[in-house]
């Protein structure tokens, strides 16, 4: 029960703590109020609401430390909370009481931010991150959280940006997917980009789940995705799917059969991590690997193919060897979508483009001294008839020596969907199945989400409509591959041009055997 006592011209309440200790608060010039504060702090513990009145003076520092040990969260989730709580709440936040914490500067340092040349993006997650912190510390230590947002502040217009870019973020069409994994796979050199971006693009996958692909993925006509593997501070770790989306995805016949291929031909390899904790990468067997066996690295990969394959341009690059923003330039004498040249400043206004041109197979341009042979595809010198003079590869006679070497064609690539990213892929897969008109359940069911409510108590897939999907996304695949076949019979990426050999007029002369499923089902099935 709380009770009051007099000090001297003044009354003081006292109560008892939720921990059992012996609380007070003077300065009340009547007993009534004070024993109305002491019942009123009595309530707040009943209806856990309560604050304690000394609670406020803790440290932001010292909360983000009691905080942040407590969570249990995904490791890039507490690595993205750590960057925002060091570099750029407690520099500023950390000496100060949770009680001596105000909206209005809260609000200013987030404009600061900005004005100190951060993106707004990382302004507001920091101020996200802050709110976060602050939230939990109610009731607690405090009443309400400076750091929250109030509804119907700030720009609106702002606020209406931000969701319609949010909205439009790029996806692609079936067709453009297949532009995009060829240009992936003819700016890498492998087969494997061209495989993994359509396993993706046709399953929805992330891009953490498809890199935690293992060898006993393809089940019959599902593909399981058991696991997901994730860089953080330069190393990999495994885990299971985001929000535990263990699941078997239904795939197309030609998907089945191309995976089924690409195992065969590329046999899975062991990464090249050698950690010996979880859940670290201990080192193992997994479908889509680099060329030397490592894993690939979002922005790497990002800054080397993705970017170059969507936008038509290598991505500007900072530091030492920093160079603006380049078109990618492709050797178009082969078919599409042409052997990709290194980085070349474009075409300036009113000025003769010069051709990239140097030694090396792949930056080479007749030049009316120096032309490509067209058996070892190297720099050679012509005689003054115009053919290649006499050279060898690896101390070999080229067979090219006296041909005259072929015209060259120096393109640049158009653009296939600007902004386009691996997780673009999995807003298609969406987009497709709404188009498709597939039930809610087993859209949920193929995206690893939820149905919320009752509907996912009670909802359940029907096996015709898993039969009626496969159908439909093998018609997806056959209509891209024609329209793909209408701009060029051939492919220079090794996969698709034996794909694409069905729709030759010249006949099946494969560049590699890659299986054709044939028709085995309807639409009506």
């Amino acid at each position: 029960m709380a009770d009051v006592e007099k000090r001297g011209k003044f009354w003081r309440a006292r109560w008892f703590s939720p921990d059992g200790k012996r609380e007070s608060k003077g300065g009340f010039t009547t007993k009534k109020a004070a024993l109305k504060f002491g019942h009123d702090q009595e309530a707040a513990i009943r209806n856990n609401t309560y604050v304690d009145p000394r609670a406020g003076k803790i440290t932001l520092t010292e909360w983000a430390n009691r905080w942040y040990s407590a969570l249990d969260l995904e490791r890039s989730t507490l690595s993205n909370y750590r960057y925002y709580i060091q570099a750029h709440i407690l520099p500023v936040f950390g000496t100060r009481s949770l009680a001596s914490l105000n909206a209005e500067e809260i609000g200013a340092w987030e404009k600061d931010m900005i004005s100190l040349g951060y993106t707004a993006k990382v302004a507001r997650e920091a101020r996200s991150t802050l709110s976060n912190m602050l939230s939990d510390a109610i009731p607690r230590y405090l009443q309400v959280n400076p750091a929250a947002r109030r509804r119907g502040k700030g720009r609106r217009g702002q606020r209406r940006i931000e969701r319609i870019e949010r909205a439009e973020r790029p996806w692609a069409t079936p067709l453009e997917v297949l532009l995009f994994g060829e240009r992936c796979a003819a700016l890498s050199g492998a087969d494997t980009d061209f495989v993994m971006i359509i396993s993706m693009a046709y399953t929805g996958m992330r891009w953490s789940e498809a890199l935690g692909l293992l060898p006993g993925c393809l089940q019959g006509e599902q593909l399981r995705i058991d696991w997901k593997l994730y860089e953080l501070e330069s190393r990999f770790y495994r885990g299971r799917p985001k929000d535990g989306s263990i699941r078997s995805v239904d795939i197309p016949p030609f998907l089945g059969a191309l995976i089924d291929w690409y195992l065969a031909t590329y046999p899975p390899r062991i990464c090249t991590c050698t950690n010996a904790e979880p859940p670290l990468c201990p080192g193992e067997r997994y479908v889509f690997l680099g060329p030397q066996a490592g894993h690939f690295r979002r922005s790497n990969y990002s800054s080397r193919v993705v970017r170059p394959a969507a936008d038509g341009w290598h991505p500007k690059r900072a530091g030492r060897a920093g160079r603006s923003a380049m078109p990618v330039l492709a050797d178009m004498t082969g078919p599409l979508p042409g052997r990709p040249l290194p980085p070349w400043p474009s075409a300036a206004p009113n000025e003769d483009f010069q051709p990239p041109q140097g030694r090396g197979v792949r930056r080479l341009a007749s030049d009316g001294k120096h032309g490509r042979c067209p058996v070892c595809g190297r720099s050679s010198l012509l005689r003054l008839d115009g053919t290649l003079i006499r050279h060898k590869v690896d101390g070999v006679a080229c067979t090219g020596s006296g041909h005259r070497p072929p015209e060259q064609a120096v393109a640049s690539w158009r653009a296939v969907r600007p902004g386009l990213t691996p997780h673009g892929l999995r807003h298609g897969h969406r987009t497709w199945l709404d188009d498709l008109g597939v039930q809610e359940t087993l859209k949920s069911e193929r995206m690893g989400h939820e149905v919320p409510g009752m509907a996912g108590v009670y909802g359940h897939i029907m096996p015709q409509w898993r039969q009626r999907l496969r159908v439909q996304l093998h018609d997806l695949w056959e209509a891209s591959l024609r329209a793909r076949a209408r701009l060029d019979e051939r492919s220079a990426v090794r996969v698709l041009e034996g794909l694409l050999a069905p729709y030759r007029a010249s006949g099946n002369d494969l560049a590699c055997q890659v299986p054709v499923p044939g028709r085995q089902m309807s639409s009506g099935s």
